[in-house]
């Protein structure tokens, strides 16, 4: 949220406030009880597509990824490792080069390639393992891989996604203000007029609710919203 919206909020917030405290002068006329009904609802969306705008970052999913990417490559490095050492140790070069093909540079590899090479690294791991019983390769250090592999695709293109939803919300929070801006300027300051002289503290009142300034700044600051006509 940006200065402006804050302060937008902050006098929405006021004048609900300012409606609250005095709700038993207007609760009886139905045309304010549904504006003032609206304006608390809208308030409260204020803060939620605020909030998620705020959620929206991607740096937290982009650092937990790169993290994830880290901790495969080290696990597939010890298959590696394995079926290297059995490959060499059976002058397989065939294995040696479709295994170094698969596993190597991983850390180099682009993300969308990741899955495939993994996927296909470890139906060959697979496919050796009754040879390598005697390397303590297990299904548990497979499927660990498996696992770890599994956690890293889903997070492929989640911070696209994340900014994707932080943009909506910012389009949607933008409407929302207006829209209650609008509410307030067009309907209820139209409608409070009628206390201007039969209730002056409380139409005093709500016109000083329209005009909310910075907090802690000085009485120089310009008010967030034209106050109602005098």
């Amino acid at each position: 949220m940006n200065k402006t919206q804050s302060k937008d909020t902050r006098m929405f917030a006021a004048t609900d406030e300012c409606m609250n405290l005095n709700q038993v002068k207007w609760m009886n006329i139905l045309a304010i009880v549904l504006i003032k009904d609206k304006l608390a609802q809208n308030i409260g969306a204020i803060k939620g597509y605020d909030q998620k705008k705020s959620s929206s970052s991607s740096n937290p999913v982009t650092t937990n990824k790169d993290k994830l990417k880290e901790l495969l490559g080290v696990k597939l490095e010890v298959l590696e490792g394995i079926v290297l050492s059995y490959a060499y140790a059976n002058k397989m070069s065939e294995l040696v080069k479709k295994v170094e093909l698969l596993a190597n540079g991983f850390s180099k590899k682009r993300e969308t390639d990741i899955e495939p090479n993994v996927k296909t690294f470890l139906e060959l791991v697979r496919e050796l393992q009754p040879q390598l019983a005697g390397y303590e390769l297990t299904e548990e250090m497979i499927a660990d891989v498996e696992n770890t592999r599994d956690q890293f695709v889903a997070l492929v293109g989640a911070p696209r996604t994340t900014i994707v939803q932080g943009s909506s919300a910012t389009s949607q929070l933008e409407i929302l203000i207006k829209e209650t801006k609008d509410l307030l300027t067009q309907q209820l300051d139209n409608l409070m007029l009628r206390f201007k002289t039969s209730d002056a503290e409380f139409y005093n009142s709500y016109v000083q609710s329209r005009m909310v300034v910075e907090p802690a700044t000085s009485h120089h600051d310009k008010p967030a919203e034209t106050p109602p006509a005098a």
